[in-house]
């Protein structure tokens, strides 16, 4: 019974030394931009899990190029379709189905920023059909919000 009293006692004695006197607020940031973007096409594999059984998902990064309009918040991409590459299964067959109507996309974004698919489009990292233009809020983490445009003006295969 001693012991639970002297734990108490010394919990209570450290307890100020938990409180944050004089810290200033951390600072919130009021960019609200894009500043890259990438594309990426994934297939099931013939290799199979070990565990499951299930086809393995592999993942191949296309190449890209952009153009980042911060004033009229758009970013024009130009896609290109990586040679086919063996070593990774990015066979002929699976470039040959590498399109517009199936990819995966991510953004950089502004430090503690947040970013809303708008306007039907799907959210990032996660399949879409990126031959129309696709709509996205970025949410500063002051809250200040910006809407960004992302569009692929060119595919090359």
């Amino acid at each position: 019974m001693k012991i639970k009293s002297i734990k108490w006692l010394l919990m209570l004695m450290c307890l100020p030394l938990l409180t944050a006197c004089g810290w200033e607020d951390l600072p919130a940031y009021e960019e609200a931009e894009i500043s890259a973007v990438q594309f990426y096409y994934r297939w099931a594999s013939s290799d199979k899990d070990p565990i499951t059984g299930e086809p393995v998902v592999k993942e191949r990064q296309l190449g890209c190029t952009f153009t980042i309009n911060s004033e009229a918040g758009t970013v024009d991409a130009k896609i290109t379709v990586p040679a086919v590459n063996d070593n990774i299964g990015f066979t002929e067959a699976v470039r040959s189905q590498v399109s517009l109507e199936k990819l995966w996309a991510q953004a950089t974004i502004s430090t503690a920023a947040r970013l809303t698919p708008i306007d039907g489009s799907a959210p990032l990292g996660t399949p879409d059909n990126w031959t129309t233009p696709h709509s996205y809020k970025v949410m500063a983490a002051n809250g200040d919000t910006k809407v960004w445009t992302i569009r692929v003006v060119e595919f090359n295969k």
